[in-house]
């Protein structure tokens, strides 16, 4: 039995040892449609099967006689596969030239908030090679290329299309025309009243690339920031400008609105007295720059006027000192006080200690210079304008010229006042720190 089994084995071995087979194929083409025939032959058994590919990348066939259309001109090898009832197999391949029906062309879309545009061409095939001219000086490559214009223009594409072969290339120019739409950086804000004259600005909307500058309309120094406050100082209607500024883009964007600001009346003054003797400083509350001062020292003299008003009382009494104080918007309130001058025991040369202080304003060193007719001792305090004493000498002079020299550099920047006294008199001085 195994002797009949290897014998069966060997026969078939030379059964298909003489088997030939030739695999071949003809074809027609009527454009781009190619008819192809089977012309394969077999000197045994029968050819039971065909497998086809066409080299452009579509799907093989298993058809004896196909026909296959050619989408893109170009070079393109054809092979056909045969099989045998015989088990014989043979190929055979055979190269065409496709020239005809080439018609590339391409299409675009602009996006005109950045410029970017987006290219497509035909036809498309994976056996092409594309290459661009974006005519700004740069190129690109592929089908659909994406490309971004830094400017609103015309530009001048050009578009090679060709075959991997070098059989088929055309080339097309179009000019384009890039519109980018200048930045958007527009803006508004809101306002709301905190307190009195005190407002808060909102910007909208909000960016992180954006700086928000403004202007409040007073002449104050400008404001920053999303959001703001501003202190006005007195009634009116002002005129808001918002400016913003895209530091991505450079864009910039101006928006301007009223505010009316409605600030009560408020001029209920006071004041404070200090003084040794008939000599007296008074010291008016609250204080401003833009308001007026009068001064009533109730002993029938003129009139004084100044935040600070010094004035010399020539006999003891009971006097009653009325200030009233004037405020830009036209507010009057008037305060009034008395003071007990007693000028019992007061050397008469002494009330009036005629001092003088130098310079004035002052950076480091204050000089006080004055003439004493007697010898005394003297007192030098130096006082903020709320009466509070931040330093105190003193001293033994003799009769005579008297001067110092104090130490100011510690005080801060602004008003003081500077009191001498002596056993007979006192008188006060404003100096200006620098």
């Amino acid at each position: 039995m195994k002797h009949l089994y290897l014998l069966l084995i060997a026969f078939v071995f030379s059964f298909n040892a003489n088997a030939q087979c030739n695999a071949d194929f003809s074809y027609t083409n009527s454009g781009n449609t190619y008819d192809f025939s089977d012309s394969s032959s077999t000197s045994s058994g029968t050819i039971s099967g065909w497998f086809w590919t066409f080299g452009d990348q579509s799907a093989p066939s298993s058809q004896q006689n196909p026909q296959h259309i050619y989408e893109v001109c170009g070079q393109y090898v054809v092979t056909l596969n045969i099989f045998t009832t015989s088990f014989c197999s043979d190929s055979y391949s055979d190269t065409i030239y496709i020239s005809s029906g080439f018609n590339p062309s391409w299409t675009y879309t602009v996006d005109t908030t950045n410029g970017n545009v987006d290219f497509q061409a035909q036809p498309f095939s994976g056996l092409l090679n594309y290459d661009w001219d974006f005519g700004d000086s740069t190129s690109g490559t592929g089908a659909a290329p994406s490309h971004i214009y830094d400017s609103t223009g015309y530009y001048n594409v050009c578009l090679v299309v060709g075959d991997t072969g070098g059989v088929c290339v055309d080339t097309l120019c179009q000019l384009i025309y890039v519109y980018i739409a200048p930045a958007n950086c527009s803006a508004t804000f809101t306002n709301a009243e905190i307190s009195t004259g005190n407002q808060s600005f909102t910007a909208a909307p909000f960016d992180f690339n954006w700086d928000y500058t403004w202007d409040f309309g007073d002449s104050s120094p400008a404001g920053t920031g999303f959001i703001t406050t501003h202190q006005y100082m007195a009634s009116g209607t002002y005129t808001v400008c918002l400016t913003v500024t895209d530091s991505s883009t450079g864009c910039s964007d101006q928006f301007c609105d009223t505010v009316i600001i409605v600030i009560p009346p408020t001029c209920i003054p006071s004041f404070t007295a200090t003084g040794f003797g008939g000599a007296y400083l008074f010291t008016a509350s609250p204080f401003d720059f833009q308001s007026a001062y009068s001064w009533d020292f109730g002993d029938g003299s003129p009139l004084g006027t100044g935040f600070l008003a010094n004035h010399t009382y020539t006999a003891s009494g009971t006097y009653t000192i009325c200030l009233t104080i004037t405020t830009p918007t036209g507010c009057v309130g008037t305060f009034c006080d008395t003071v007990n001058v007693n000028l019992v025991g007061v050397e008469e040369q002494f009330v009036n200690l005629p001092v003088t202080i130098f310079p004035n304003p002052a950076t480091d060193q204050l000089t006080i210079d004055c003439y004493l007719l007697s010898a005394t001792a003297i007192t030098i305090e130096v006082m903020d304008l709320s009466g509070r004493v931040l330093c105190a000498m003193n001293f033994s002079a003799s009769s005579g010229q008297f001067q110092k020299q104090i130490d100011i550099h510690a005080l801060s920047s602004g008003t003081y006042l500077l009191r001498a006294t002596t056993e007979g008199a006192t008188t006060n001085k404003v100096f200006v720190k620098e």
